[in-house]
């Protein structure tokens, strides 16, 4: 981390950051159970527990031998030697953050390895596993009128937002020739050196390392060390300076921190790797030093993570029902999707109202020709492409999941999740799947022949669900997908062409569509309600930005 006022030319834009103690977390991410009080303790095992520890500032260092003295009798007297805490998320799905830690310029290579290969694979690897992988990487630093405060507490806080999720965070640590900005103690505020238990003539990129990593011997922390000869020989002056400390004291530094690093964790959590010097680029805007071969690094990092992750959540990959893995999958794809959901309250209130029963506010619609059939009518959410019907319903979904679990026998079904060519019939099975396995382990047989019903018979489907003894509830969002030439035939496929077995007075059936095409005509030739979703007013969309912006511990700068 470089000192903010330095920090002019590297950030061209300007945004306010409002650092807040008790910082509002985002959707999906579950609300912490481990806020951080006024006086800086916290109500959890941690690194940042202060209640086994004398809270003290390390009286500043002669020299390096005697930080590290201190620095190794500090780590001694933790008493979380053995962490074994793995977060509050009590879902099955989990959110994996993943906390990159180091000087900024010299790895900037590096930290777009991570961000455009590394993390994109790992998400595609996790998804089906129901893990959620949210990248905390500061790269765009601090805007350059930060306060120290500011600073120091924009990248600490975002570790604590780890250690609530994650119990341990996921920890990457790169290292090469640059020890970093160090404070000095003079600057900092009370409140952060005994929250953090600051030792002075540590930089804020070893404070994170010593946050993160060292205090709880964290199992899931990489350190990740580049050789440097090739680079250093082939840079210029001007650009040397940017790879390599000058200061005497922050290179004794930098070269006693890869000593110890060996001694304080085991060999799989360290890796050296090789790159070389292959010019200038100035493509981003900005002459930057461009470094290649890091396919090496970038396999190990991704290596190291999916180990790890399956380690620390092995209930997530100890499963290999088809059904299940799907189930993950798709609530993965929600969670992603509503991270930063715009509150409407009307259209969600109107959703509930629908499947209470509650139905006075809700506008019919009954086609002349249509059955009258003692059947719950179905639910059309309609708008146009990018209303945000698939945002709604996902979130809608989520609630339900929370609050409602066993109201409802809820069946759904995003095709922008988990694609198939020939949904109709994926989800007419997986509803048949997603029956009889209810229907076993609540041990509800058939009334007419005191046996349980038989998946294979034709009218499983009505039968199934006249057992239940709650609601069906069937959502669909997304069937219209790819229909480019409206061509398809959607009363004779899922859920239009068994509807007469679906729907009975305890069945809610809601689709999503776009206003006008193909599939909203074939609803409108049966019984239904509509929710017409209007443009986010202004408000709303403040609303969106506001959250896209704090998702990166930032403010809306407009």
């Amino acid at each position: 981390m470089s000192h903010p006022s330095k920090s002019q030319q590297r950030f061209p834009f300007r945004t306010i950051v409002h650092v807040r103690r008790n910082y509002r977390k985002l959707p999906p991410i579950t609300q912490t159970t481990r806020p951080i009080e006024e006086n800086g303790s916290a109500k959890s095992k941690s690194s940042l527990s202060l209640d086994n520890v004398d809270i003290k500032c390390e009286t500043p260092p002669l020299d390096t031998n005697n930080f590290w003295d201190r620095l190794d009798e500090h780590i001694a007297n933790q008493t979380l030697e053995h962490n074994d805490d793995h977060g509050h998320q009590q879902t099955p799905n989990k959110v994996v953050r993943i906390f990159v830690s180091s000087t900024f310029t010299d790895f900037f290579n590096e930290r777009e390895v991570l961000i455009k290969k590394v993390f994109p694979a790992l998400r595609d690897e996790m998804e089906p596993a129901g893990i959620q992988i949210i990248d905390c990487d500061l790269r765009w630093g601090v805007p350059k009128d930060s306060t120290t405060e500011q600073t120091i507490l924009t990248c600490l806080e975002e570790l604590d937002r780890c250690f609530e999720d994650n119990g341990q965070p996921f920890f990457i640590g790169l290292v090469s020739d640059k020890y970093g900005w160090v404070p000095k103690l003079s600057e900092l505020p009370k409140n952060i050196t005994e929250r953090y238990r600051w030792i002075d003539g540590a930089s804020i990129t070893l404070m994170e390392f010593i946050h993160g990593a060292f205090r709880t011997h964290n199992p899931n922390a990489l350190f990740l060390i580049r050789k440097s000869e090739n680079i250093l020989s082939n840079l210029s002056g001007q650009y040397k300076d940017k790879f390599r400390d000058k200061e005497e004291f922050n290179q004794s530094q930098i070269q006693e921190l890869k000593k110890k690093l060996p001694k304080m964790f085991p060999s799989e959590q360290i890796f050296h790797y090789d790159c070389f010097y292959n010019g200038l680029d100035s493509s981003t805007g900005r002459e930057r030093v461009k470094i290649d071969g890091l396919h090496e690094f970038e396999e190990q990092a991704k290596k190291f993570l999916i180990q790890a992750i399956q380690k620390w959540y092995p209930a997530n990959f100890s499963n290999t029902n088809s059904l299940d893995t799907e189930q993950r999958q798709m609530t993965t794809f929600l969670l992603n999707k509503t991270q930063f959901f715009v509150d409407r309250p009307n259209e969600f209130s109107l959703l509930l109202k629908y499947i209470t029963g509650d139905h006075k506010d809700l506008k019919l619609n009954s086609p002349t020709d249509a059955k009258s059939e003692n059947a719950q009518p179905l639910m059309a959410v309609t708008g146009r492409s990018g209303d945000g019907k698939t945002i709604l319903l996902g979130k809608f979904v989520l609630t339900i999941e929370e609050k409602f679990q066993n109201r409802f026998f809820l069946f759904y079904y995003f095709l922008d999740g988990a694609f198939h060519a020939n949904a109709s019939h994926f989800m007419l099975t997986t509803l048949k799947q997603k029956l009889d396995k209810y229907l076993e382990e609540n041990n509800l047989i058939s009334p007419k022949t005191g046996e349980r019903l038989k998946i294979t018979d034709d009218t499983f489907l009505s039968d199934a669900i006249a057992l239940l003894p709650i609601p069906l509830l069937i959502i669909v969002d997304g069937l219209d997908k790819g229909d480019i030439h409206q061509n398809r035939r959607y009363g004779e496929e899922f859920p239009f062409s068994y509807l007469n077995e679906l729907m009975t007075d305890h069945t809610y059936i809601i689709i999503s569509c776009e206003t006008n095409l193909k599939l909203h005509e074939t609803i409108h030739n049966h019984i239904h309600y509509m929710l017409q979703l209007e443009s986010l007013t202004t408000e709303q969309r403040y609303s969106y930005i506001e959250q896209f912006f704090h998702r990166f511990n930032k403010s809306n700068p407009f």
